[in-house]
């Protein structure tokens, strides 16, 4: 019998179809690291909306991009089930959609946020696994640990090793995601969960959070389909420990996950697809609808609460 379960999300926009190609692959690597209790939900939407992309000028159909991740789903027969969408309407129109169906429709005991750009080392899950068994909070989130990052904010969720590099080192631009496992292996014996005093994540940087904190927080309606959803929930997490919630974040010390800043233009596909998507213009109008509800919705929450 499972003891253990993980609901990963993921939203996946065609010109994303590769590299969900190798985190499938690297979820499959992963899973000969899991224990027998462990089980893994994997829940992919892969976005062939026409309010997306404008298939009638793109030089590739819908359908090379239907095929493919058809031909994903036969490599994950490690999980017990999956779930794997293709959206061809306006249910799910972007991130916080994807995220706000599977929170209300689903049921784990935790979920996962990932996003198509994350490497994480083939141990991560594993280890995450494990960390979870170690948790007694009724609420909480954990993640592992990134490079330096932006601004000292992110310093409580950073990797030793790196925090002293600073701004200037621009690391988190230039690090290689290819050598992630080999870093990890290397200092595998250090890694352990440490308690954080206070919340911070980045959305879908391979973050646990458990099912009963994503549902008590929401993806509000009016964030629409992009925008703020990460930094909702994190400042949830303040209001629920203000008011005396049972809530914690914890970090896996020395297991690291990155963005990948370094080889991120090297796609394909943008030259054959009409990706409405990828403009400036287009995020910020989302950007700004979130922004424009965003206090209202965190003064109804912290009523809720």
């Amino acid at each position: 019998m499972k003891t253990n379960d993980l609901h990963i999300i993921l939203h996946c926009l065609p010109r994303e179809i590769d590299e969900l190609d190798r985190i499938v692959n690297h979820l499959k690597r992963s899973s000969h690291f899991l224990d027998d209790n462990d089980e893994v939900i994997l829940d992919f939407t892969l976005n062939l909306s026409d309010k997306l992309t404008d298939w009638e000028t793109s030089k590739l159909p819908k359908e090379f991009f239907a095929d493919k991740f058809e031909m994903m789903k036969q490599r994950c027969d490690w999980t017990s089930k999956n779930i794997f969408e293709i959206n061809d309407s306006n249910r799910c129109l972007g991130i916080n959609d994807k995220r706000r169906n599977s929170i209300r429709e689903n049921n784990p005991k935790n979920f996962m946020y990932l996003d198509t750009d994350v490497y994480f080392s083939m141990f991560n899950l594993s280890y995450l696994f494990r960390a979870m068994e170690q948790i007694n909070n009724e609420y909480y989130i954990l993640n592992s640990q990134l490079l330096r990052l932006w601004d000292e904010s992110w310093n409580m969720i950073s990797n030793d090793r790196y925090i002293p590099m600073g701004y200037d080192s621009k690391i988190w631009l230039n690090y290689d995601p290819f050598k992630l496992d080999s870093e990890v292996f290397e200092y595998s014996s250090t890694i352990g969960i440490k308690e954080l005093n206070g919340f911070k994540f980045g959305g879908g940087w391979f973050n646990v959070f458990s099912s009963n904190l994503l549902k008590l927080i929401d993806v509000p309606d009016s964030l629409s389909s992009y925008g703020l959803d990460d930094t909702f929930v994190e400042e949830g997490c303040r209001i629920m420990q203000q008011k005396g919630y049972d809530i914690k974040q914890y970090t896996l010390d020395n297991m690291l996950v990155c963005e990948n800043r370094k080889y991120r233009n090297l796609n394909p596909y943008v030259n054959f697809i009409t990706d409405k998507t990828n403009s400036d213009e287009f995020k910020q109008g989302y950007r700004d609808n979130a922004n424009k509800y965003y206090p209202e919705e965190l003064r109804k929450l912290s009523e809720r609460l």
